[in-house]
């Protein structure tokens, strides 16, 4: 862990990481502190009860624009692993992540990072980082956790492993009853808010046909609206896949045809409970959101 000397720096320069070093775990069990209750959900799994797991990121708070309270650096402090995305996706953590990881880098697992995930990018090269949608990746994530965990908690280490095998079992089962469903669909056309699910499309041969914005955080243009409106009237869309910030004012613009069903997914499972079962929870949310739009 930080020491209270570190910590004291951090908090009077925000991003000054001067000294320190992280102790080699605690009597009471290891601490995690993911970035996004996603990763969170895939620790306790792995944890089940052993140690403590949190988010930073809740809510409805942006990963995108987020900045830490005297608590959060505090849980920070006194972490035993860190785990996050990438500094494209936790954009305002990104300096305070690379000050942390170049002190001591054996205690962040950095989940783009992780080798064999698949990685999947938008037309314009940049990473999507909606890569726990695939529940291939998130095995690999929580594999590179048990063995970051078993390092550093060499005694509680058939622990984890017993929880990750535990976790593999449910996934492995829950994937093949989606493969199922999935597989029996009656193809239809259908619209997603932003183009965030590309991840879960893969896993299951799912291709949506337009997206409203290219990114959440920015409003399209009249002329993308026009365009666009253009595209949607012409493909008479069965639904369209929202998240919990969509526009409803955009959306009502774009899709004036009110037989299209509007249906939320909460892609990081904001409204979830942590618990060891968490993660496929989200991914039956997410699951449930596409039969129903495609009816299946």
């Amino acid at each position: 862990m930080l020491t209270r000397t570190l910590m004291l720096a951090v908090l009077l320069s925000g991003l000054c990481w001067t000294q320190g070093a992280w102790a080699q775990g605690s009597p009471t069990g290891p601490a995690v502190v993911a970035t996004i209750k996603p990763l969170q959900f895939i620790a306790q799994a792995i944890l089940d009860g052993e140690g403590s797991v949190s988010a930073l990121i809740e809510g409805s708070d942006s990963p995108h624009h987020f900045n830490l309270s005297p608590n959060d650096r505090l849980r920070i402090e006194q972490a035993d692993v860190l785990l996050w995305i990438d500094p494209k996706f936790e954009v305002y953590l990104a300096a305070l992540f690379a000050d942390i990881a170049a002190s001591e880098s054996s205690l962040m697992v950095t989940v783009s990072a992780i080798s064999g995930l698949t990685l999947h990018r938008y037309p314009d090269g940049e990473l999507d980082p909606h890569l726990w949608l695939s529940q291939g990746n998130a095995l690999l994530i929580a594999q590179a956790l048990t063995e970051q965990l078993a390092s550093i908690y060499p005694d509680k280490a058939p622990h984890f492993r017993a929880g990750l095998d535990q976790f593999r079992s449910g996934i492995d089962k829950q994937a093949q009853a989606f493969q199922r469903r999935f597989s029996n669909q009656h193809v239809a056309d259908y619209l997603v808010y932003h183009d965030a699910y590309r991840y879960f499309e893969h896993d299951y041969g799912l291709t949506h046909s337009a997206s409203l914005v290219a990114d959440p955080d920015i409003q399209p243009g009249m002329r993308e609206v026009l365009e666009l409106r253009e595209t949607i009237s012409a493909s008479s869309p069965a639904c369209i896949l929202l998240e919990p910030d969509a526009s409803p004012a955009l959306v009502n613009t774009m899709v004036q045809n009110d037989a299209v069903k509007r249906i939320t997914i909460d892609l990081l499972g904001s409204s979830l409970e942590s618990s060891a079962n968490a993660y496929r929870q989200l991914i039956d949310h997410v699951a449930t959101g596409f039969l129903s739009c495609l009816n299946i």
